[in-house]
């Protein structure tokens, strides 16, 4: 059966049961692509839906293509999403019961950017592209493109973590081989590729007075030579030369010892995001060998869901974590952000609820390391991890540290250089570079256009790189293709550090 619309398009109309329909409206309802439909709307796309059953290794979706068909929900069983043939990392390459996928491509009307694949048998539901438009087109076009722009820098965020998009593929800095040649020929993340502008204006205003100098000073010298130093144009650019190389020494030392402050700060940050890995691993091995096992040497039911929750809980507090402090992930944290998580299998409905109920000052990622502590002890209370007061102890020392060191990148990031030294030394190597040309030619002539290029590119570029190691995260989204981190490869190793341990010790060997 079918309905008409305001269009004349007639969408398609398929019995549900009741249980059927609640379920596939409440999943919708996670989204909210979905949530600003009027609840007749709403209930009209359900009925829309048609399901269908597919048996294990099933293609659902193939990278690519654009024959876009079909949203997809799933009602149960597994199917795992696959990018240039490689599954991306759990839990975003595997997505279960109560999730959707699918309508990306059809939001952008894009190929599809993954393979979907089923893991088990599954039961789906699906609506078609035509259907799917039909109903969100309902919507006020204003809010629609909202909701379009804000879901896509959502699921860049998500994207980034899961490893779909990286910046250095996939290292967490760009990587560099010692080899001369090799050196030589990077462009990409360079301070040449950020200050070669600046160094072709320098030459170019170092022609200009060349040139001046050559049509107006009566030259008595050759273009390729050195200027007569007793010429009086030239004695008055050698006085001002001196001057210039008394500022050279002071802007040298200054700069030079900004720029090694501001890596420094830069290894501070970096030491921080590898000691909060660290200490989720600590956790993870300490509950892994502590957990209860049976007669054959596996881990107790009650052990294995422990484990799994803490692992669980663990992924959320690392990705909160960063979205507290990197804006290109801050979006996380919106009721939006979370309620795309929830749509996406990164989150439970009753970790949704909870996260949307407190006091947003609290911290999403304060409260799931909370979950990490008190889903810990219970455990041992409960006997799924042994109760040993030296592991506890450790625990929560572990633990503890944790909370110290990533509350301290606030600190780090808050007083990473007083505005009066980052102005001064900015200053001082904008005039020294800028007086460079005249300074210059007194000295070199015509060949000061070259220096004074070379001069401008590495000042400029020391100057520019100091500024770049203290954004470590690219919060000032100032230089696209920099040293910054890439913070997804962080929480990658993360989500994989999460499960690493208990894998590991699954099975022993004696």
């Amino acid at each position: 059966t079918s309905t008409t619309g305001k269009s004349g398009f007639i969408p398609p109309v398929h019995f549900k049961e009741a249980d059927e329909f609640s379920f596939i409206k409440s999943t919708l309802l996670t989204n909210f692509m979905f949530q600003s439909l009027p609840d007749n709307t709403l209930d009209k796309l359900v009925l829309a839906f048609d399901k269908v059953e597919l048996s294990k290794s099933s293609t659902i979706i193939e990278q690519g293509d654009a024959n876009i068909d079909y949203f997809y929900v799933i009602s149960n069983g597994e199917v795992a999403v696959t990018i240039d043939g490689e599954q991306l990392p759990d839990p975003y390459g595997t997505l279960a019961e109560g999730t959707v996928f699918g309508e990306l491509a059809m939001l952008y009307s894009i190929p599809r950017s993954a393979t979907v694949t089923t893991k088990t048998d599954c039961t789906l539901y699906r609506v078609d592209r035509r259907t799917f438009r039909h109903f969100l087109d309902s919507q006020n076009p204003t809010e629609k493109e909202d909701v379009k722009t804000e879901l896509r820098q959502i699921d860049v965020a998500i994207d980034k973590i899961a490893g779909v998009k990286t910046r250095y593929s996939g290292s967490i800095i760009r990587p560099f081989r010692p080899n001369r040649g090799w050196l030589w020929r990077r462009w990409t993340g360079t301070v040449l590729q950020h200050g070669y502008k600046g160094a072709i204006f320098n030459m170019a205003i170092t022609a200009a007075i060349s040139f001046f100098v050559g049509r107006r000073a009566d030259c008595t010298w050759a273009v390729a030579m050195a200027p007569d130093q007793s010429h009086p144009v030239i004695a008055r650019l050698a006085a001002f030369g001196k001057n210039w190389h008394y500022m050279q020494g002071l802007t040298t030392f200054i700069l030079t010892f900004f720029l090694s402050q501001s890596y420094a700060l830069w290894r501070e940050m970096y030491s921080a995001a590898r000691k909060i890995q660290g200490r989720l691993n600590d956790v993870g091995l300490l509950l892994a060998t502590s957990a209860e096992r049976d007669d054959n040497g596996k881990y107790t039911p009650e052990a294995s869901e422990c484990l799994d929750d803490v692992a669980a809980f663990t992924r959320l507090f690392h990705a909160f974590c960063y979205a507290k402090y990197a804006s290109q992930y801050s979006i996380l944290l919106s009721p939006r952000g979370m309620s795309r998580m929830l749509s996406r299998g990164l989150l439970s409905q009753s970790e949704f609820n909870v996260l949307q109920s407190i006091d947003p000052r609290v911290g999403a990622q304060n409260v799931c390391l909370e979950w990490m502590t008190i889903r810990a002890l219970k455990g041992m209370e409960e006997g799924a991890i042994k109760e040993d007061e030296a592991v506890k102890h450790v625990l929560l020392a572990k633990i503890s540290d944790l909370r110290g060191t990533y509350a301290g990148i606030s600190d780090i990031l808050d007083g990473r250089m007083p505005l009066a030294y980052a102005h001064i030394v900015q200053i001082l190597t904008d005039v020294f570079v800028a007086t460079a040309p005249a300074a210059l030619y007194a000295e070199l002539g015509v060949w000061a256009i070259f220096s004074c290029g070379v001069l401008t590119l590495f000042y400029s570029g020391l100057l520019d790189l100091a500024k770049i190691f203290l954004d470590p995260l690219d919060n000032d989204d100032w230089f696209q293709e920099s040293v910054n981190m890439d913070i997804g490869v962080l929480i990658r190793e993360g989500n994989a550090g999460s499960t690493r341990w208990k894998n590991g010790a699954e099975v022993l060997p004696f």
